[in-house]
């Protein structure tokens, strides 16, 4: 039975259809993946099922009480507020007994009255009733795993990955019954992406989530749902699946379409012959002739894209640097860098959010220049930088317009030109679009604009800071075949492992102030870098000191004998005493006063007993040799 339903959602923008008589309906613990080009609606669709966007047509059911929560793309936050005030602003029982118990701590620590150990108290009860310890430390699982460390930050000290991650953990901590996630992976580092997937997958309840994250799909779904044309096609299983299942589909439909097409170019002579419809028979024949010429101009339109730009000529040398260091705020990230990138050369830059990353390509673009050591850039190197902060795009033109103003026309790799108006095409932009302005696009769509202007320049090296973030799977595909048939160099930084498999082969670590570099996939960088954190734990552990070893003595002085039964007598005592103490305190009950007296006693004769028993224990060692 379904948990949550649509039906007959209809929803239009100006002369736009987004959905079409829509049917969605997902199941307790499902999680379904919903895929689509970019501009299709899938953000859209889950503004509709959080309940943010009620302009529409159709039915929405439910059970009551039925909790939903978004994490959105786009997000409004109070700057004035701190990264905790929003994580905990849930309104639930338990989160408000979690808040009142960190508070009410504090205080204690702070003031240490009876007041504020009575308010201590009466919190950790409430803690207890609610069973909020487990769920308390899972909150601060959630923020750790997603780097989410100081919570005394104000949300306008964030950069604006950092609040998407907010955002993102502020929605997993209220556990609700149907999780909305939109591009959970964006500005998420590897660790964070692998924890977020086993997250996801054990998640008690249901989850609806978009991504450009082909892995995190094909990991954490139960079912695919595509989008296109207004209407939704489930699919389940995981991406794999779903890939498998489209191929056969279009096999399948490629098949119809030779026929149609035949059958067409057949009844196009017979029109063409002139035959006049005076028969009823030849009236349905003319009828039939329109239908087929409506079918072949839909499938036409349903073609994968596909860019076979040119590039410029490029040198052998295309970057060289020698003893490259970057240094933030005394913070060294990285230093000594000596290398020579190629033509032809494909390489990854992975490491930890704040590692340094996008440091590099900064420099490498010639946008950073105060770092130490040299640069050396071939003289036919033509760069493309995709910054993952896009350039602010004219919001006002048209999309054809915005191409335009760079480029009339692009060569392609076999010496033709294309038009801008059959670049657009090539890039799922259908021709009827061309005209919209920017502003009215998606964040993807402008995306896939903005990528599709830095490539008509015929770039040889291609800079590319997280370019798989809003992309949809199609766009992906062409983006990813393009670089693989490039012939130019490509540097990318990217935490999306399906992309990294496909078009790197080199990797560049960048990590503790180095650069390592490792050939190979994506999978030899993981146990490399499962080789250093264990080499370098080997390494914290040796350099431990070693306690020195004590010189030998043929048992205890008659000194260190009264010693150590003094000690034997005092441990038995205190033993006896803490027993006593926990009684009385069970005893008290809600006498504050004599529980803190007790409190105070205990703690005395606990940190004692410690000296105590490690005497007594240095003296035993010394009876046994």
């Amino acid at each position: 039975m379904a948990a949550y339903k649509i039906e007959h959602l209809n929803k239009s923008f100006a002369d736009k259809v987004i959905f079409d008589d829509l049917e969605f309906a997902v199941s307790d613990k499902e999680r379904v993946g919903l895929v689509g080009i970019n501009g299709t609606g899938k953000s859209s669709l889950l503004k509709v099922i959080a309940g943010l966007d009620e302009d529409f047509d159709g039915e929405v059911t439910h059970p009551k009480q039925y909790r939903i929560r978004y994490a959105s793309q786009q997000h409004y936050l109070d700057e004035e507020m701190t990264v905790y005030d929003v994580v905990y602003s849930a309104d639930t029982e338990t989160l408000k007994a979690i808040k009142r118990y960190e508070l009410a701590t504090v205080q204690y620590a702070e003031q240490q009255t009876d007041k504020a150990l009575d308010e201590m108290m009466s919190a950790q009860s409430d803690m207890d009733m609610l069973a909020a310890w487990d769920y308390s430390a899972e909150i601060k699982t959630i923020l750790s795993k997603l780097g989410i460390h100081d919570t005394t930050k104000r949300i306008g000290e964030l950069s604006g990955g950092q609040q998407k991650r907010v955002v993102l953990a502020r929605t997993l901590i209220e556990q609700p019954d149907l999780l909305l996630l939109d591009e959970p992976t964006n500005h998420l580092d590897f660790e964070s992406i692998h924890w977020l997937i086993n997250f996801v997958k054990t998640y008690p309840k249901t989850v609806v989530f978009v991504t450009h994250d082909r892995y995190f799909l094909n990991e954490v779904s139960t079912r695919i749902v595509e989008l296109q044309h207004g209407r939704l096609s489930s699919y389940p299983g995981n991406y794999e699946t779903y890939i498998e299942m489209r191929a056969e589909q279009e096999a399948i439909m490629a098949k119809q379409q030779t026929k149609q097409r035949a059958l067409f170019k057949q009844e196009l002579a017979w029109m063409r012959a002139g035959v006049k419809a005076r028969t009823t028979k030849q009236q349905a024949r003319q009828d039939r002739f329109k239908e087929l010429e409506e079918q072949v101009k839909s499938h036409h339109t349903q073609e994968k894209g596909s860019l076979n730009l040119a590039h410029s000529r490029l040198g052998k040398q295309v970057f060289e640097l020698e003893q490259v260091g970057k240094t933030i705020k005394g913070r060294t990230l990285f230093d000594g860098l000596t290398t020579i990138i190629q033509k032809g050369v494909q390489i990854g830059i992975v490491g930890e959010n704040g590692a340094g990353k996008t440091t590099l390509l900064n420099i490498l673009a010639g946008e950073d220049t105060d770092f130490s050591g040299v640069l050396k850039v071939g003289q036919t190197v033509k760069v493309a930088y995709f910054k993952q902060t896009d350039e602010r795009l004219n919001q006002d033109v048209r999309m054809i317009d915005f191409l335009r103003e760079e480029q009339e026309v692009a060569k392609q790799k076999d010496g033709t030109t294309v038009s801008v108006t059959q670049l657009l095409e090539q890039f799922l932009f259908p021709t009827q679009t061309h005209g919209k302005k920017v502003y009215k696009l998606s964040g993807g769509e402008q995306k896939r604009l903005y990528l599709l202007r830095l490539l008509v320049h015929q770039p040889n090296v291609l800079l590319l800071d997280e370019p798989t973030n809003d992309l949809d799977t199609e766009t992906l595909t062409i983006l990813e075949d393009y670089i693989q048939t490039f012939g130019g160099t490509v540097i990318t930084v990217s935490h999306d492992r399906y992309f990294l498999d496909k078009v790197v082969d080199c990797y560049w670590y960048v990590h503790d102030g180095q650069v390592d570099m490792i050939l190979g996939r994506f999978d030899d960088y993981l146990a490399y870098k499962k080789e250093q954190e264990a080499v370098v734990e080997s390494q914290e552990k040796a350099a431990i000191p070693t306690p020195p070893k004590k010189s030998k003595k043929r048992g205890l002085s008659y000194k260190e004998k009264r010693e150590y039964e003094l000690l034997l007598s005092r441990i038995e005592e205190t033993e006896t005493r803490l027993s006593e103490i926990d009684d009385e305190m069970i005893a008290a009950q809600a006498d504050y006063a004599k529980i803190h007296t007790l409190n105070e006693e205990k703690v005395t004769l606990e940190t004692q007993y410690e000296v105590d028993i490690a005497r007594w224990s240095e003296l035993e060692e010394i009876m046994e040799q």
